[in-house]
């Protein structure tokens, strides 16, 4: 027996729905609800497993249809548009006279196969501004310099600084923009928001205040994602620091952040060499081993000197001894190259391309497109 809720919002197909619910002997109605919020507190409660609605329900959008699929809720439109559904994230249509097949559909996986679905790489890194958009930047200008088309995501929910780094005058966020249009129904917009910044490398600005993380929902961002995947070679994510989980405001604020890193195929994780930027990258990971088990991140301590009076294999052996990962790279602190770049507003490949920092970054780079980027398969785009 599987437990329904139906959402029609006056639907002129409800009261045939209701008498096919309740004649059919695997499906129970536990509730008629009024609105989305209905809906919604309904889904927390684990009174039902399956809803179907109207798509033109109002106030369905696609972030409503992301949290009931993502409470166990498998969501349905009766008699409803194909566009639409797509629009809004839902993959299950039925028709009146066909209902119970509701009762015996398996979750479908989120995202459909596709010819081409570029690989995504999340930029994290613990407290204490390790450098993650720096790196991330880094990552996105060397693999736009060797021919692969690359756009770089600044989706920090604690304040984005991407498009200030390069000094993007952007009158709305791109980041908001893509949200909204894609909570509305209108994902395949995602693209119209992204700016170029150099040869091959294009930018969707993030949250200009920290305060606006609200409008960054997690049903939309999904969406977002996905539509950005099909239209470029590689997908670069700048994630903000906090992976604490909750029902609270805390917990929703970093669901951005825990959801890029669950969907990335590649984490890179940024720290600084010193004693407390080591001890909060040493916790950092544990923490992120507890985020996304089974993940194996790409290390990074980056603004390495040596006026720390530390080499590299001794940091080498402390992170080995204390997480039991080694540094993939080590970045050396550049400082007249970032500063240089700073002022500018360009990327510190394009204003230093000599830098030892930059230098290191483009051979993580070549490391990391030649396991992600197949060769031969690229979108038009690309250089």
């Amino acid at each position: 027996m599987t437990d329904v809720v139906l959402a029609a919002g006056g639907a002129p197909w409800e009261a045939t729905a209701i008498r096919e619910i309740e004649t059919a002997p695997d499906l129970r109605l536990v509730r008629r609800c009024v609105d989305v919020a209905d809906l919604l507190a309904v889904a927390e409660t684990d009174l039902a497993s399956a809803a179907l609605v109207s798509a033109d329900l109002p106030g369905l959008d696609a972030d409503t249809v992301y949290r009931l699929e993502h409470s166990g809720v498998r969501v349905a439109a009766v008699d409803a548009d194909e566009e639409r559904c797509r629009a809004l994230g839902i993959e299950r249509r039925l028709r009146l006279g066909s209902l119970d097949v509701v009762a015996r559909d398996a979750p479908e996986p989120r995202h459909a196969p596709q010819e081409h679905r570029a690989p995504l790489v999340a930029v994290w890194g613990p407290s204490g501004a390790p450098g993650r958009s720096t790196v991330a930047l880094g990552l996105a200008s060397a693999a736009a310099a060797q021919g692969i088309d690359t756009v770089l995501v600044d989706a920090d929910t604690y304040g984005g600084s991407q498009g200030q780094a390069l000094s993007v005058l952007d009158d709305v966020s791109g980041l908001v923009a893509a949200c909204r249009a894609a909570n509305t129904g209108r994902a395949d917009e995602a693209a119209d928001h992204l700016l170029d910044v150099e040869s091959g490398l294009r930018l969707l600005t993030g949250l200009p205040r920290a305060d606006m993380w609200p409008q960054v929902r997690t049903g939309a961002f999904e969406l977002v994602l996905a539509r950005l995947r099909p239209v470029t070679d590689l997908l670069v994510v700048d994630c903000g620091f906090s992976l604490e989980t909750g029902s609270g405001h805390a917990g929703q604020r970093n669901q951005t952040t825990l959801q890029v890193l669950d969907q990335a195929e590649e984490i890179v994780a940024v720290g600084r060499p010193d004693p407390v930027g080591l001890a909060r990258l040493v916790r950092g990971l544990h923490d992120l081993a507890e985020a996304v088990p089974g993940r194996e991140p790409t290390l990074v301590v980056n603004m390495t000197r040596t006026s720390l009076g530390w080499r590299e294999r001794e940091i080498d052996a402390t992170l080995r001894r204390l997480t039991g990962l080694a540094p993939t790279a080590y970045l050396p602190f550049d400082q007249s190259g970032l500063d240089l770049a700073a002022v500018s507003g360009r990327t510190p490949r394009e204003v230093a391309p000599s830098s030892p920092f930059v230098t290191r970054v483009e051979v993580l780079t070549r490391s990391l497109v030649s396991q992600l980027v197949t060769p031969g398969v690229l979108t038009a785009t690309a250089p």
